[in-house]
């Protein structure tokens, strides 16, 4: 039976789902797109069935998601609740059959970007994982880390800058480039322990797309293939560092049951 972090959803059944979840996360402007429209021809080609999904995709929620970002009124409640009705929506009509069905499910971010943004904006932490807890536990995360200096020149020949993840609801007494650049730091801030607590498989960023590329597929073929996660993990050096420095690290707390 798969396992969720706590919850699960009214009326959905986790037995004999033998498909793989597969999460690229990373934030905005990182590569994650370019590495999925990548991996999916890939396992295909090896005769694996394939879904791809990612946030704002679910018939539910996600044009109303994408309508009511084109204004800039959303509070920041809202727009976590808005985030997760969308993904509780894929998960049910989209994930779960996938997995049912046997196919990889390889989605572009997963809780924890919606989680970084919400923490960003001082939502209660207990609160925001209690949100999520119906999630399902995926076979693997790759968190495509990069650092701001390097992502800030990728994203103005690219996408540009967009209010929303330019964090200018948080921002808005300075321009956009200084905006983007003071949300995109805190998201980092928030990915670096979420990265800790939910084991996410760090992958370097910087490098050329075809090298990310290349680690992705070493990485996956040994999800895929059922090999132990410990042959493929590798520990940040300063991670190694500060564990054994510390006492054993606390355990994350039990989700809250109430709202902010």
């Amino acid at each position: 039976m798969r396992e969720t972090y706590g919850s699960i959803l009214p009326g959905m059944d986790l037995t004999n789902l033998p498909g793989k979840i597969i999460v690229i996360e990373g934030t905005d402007g990182v590569g994650r797109s370019t590495q999925i429209a990548l991996l999916k021809p890939w396992l295909e080609q090896q005769g694996r069935a394939v879904v791809d999904t990612g946030i704002t995709r679910s018939e539910l929620a996600g044009r109303g998601i994408k309508q009511a970002k084109e204004g800039h009124t959303l509070g920041r409640i809202t727009l976590t609740l808005f985030y997760a009705t969308d993904f509780a929506d894929r998960l049910e009509r989209e994930i779960v059959p996938a997995l049912r069905a046997g196919f990889v499910v390889l989605t572009d971010r997963y809780i924890y970007s919606l989680m970084a943004r919400a923490l960003v904006r001082e939502l209660e932490p207990d609160w925001v994982r209690n949100l999520y807890s119906f999630a399902l536990k995926p076979d693997a995360v790759f968190y495509l880390r990069i650092g701001v200096e390097e992502l800030i020149p990728r994203v103005v020949f690219s996408t540009g800058f967009d209010y929303w993840e330019s964090g200018r609801d948080l921002h808005p007494s300075v321009d956009m480039y200084e905006s983007f650049r003071k949300y995109q730091i805190q998201l980092l801030a928030q990915f670096d322990p979420l990265s800790d607590e939910y084991s996410f498989e760090i992958i370097d960023a910087t490098h050329d797309v075809q090298s990310i590329f290349g680690e992705l597929k070493e990485k996956i073929t040994q999800v895929l293939e059922g090999r132990p996660k410990s042959l493929f993990s590798v520990i940040r050096p300063e991670t190694a560092i500060a564990a054994a420095h510390s006492p054993a690290r606390a355990k994350p707390r039990r989700a809250a049951r109430s709202g902010p």
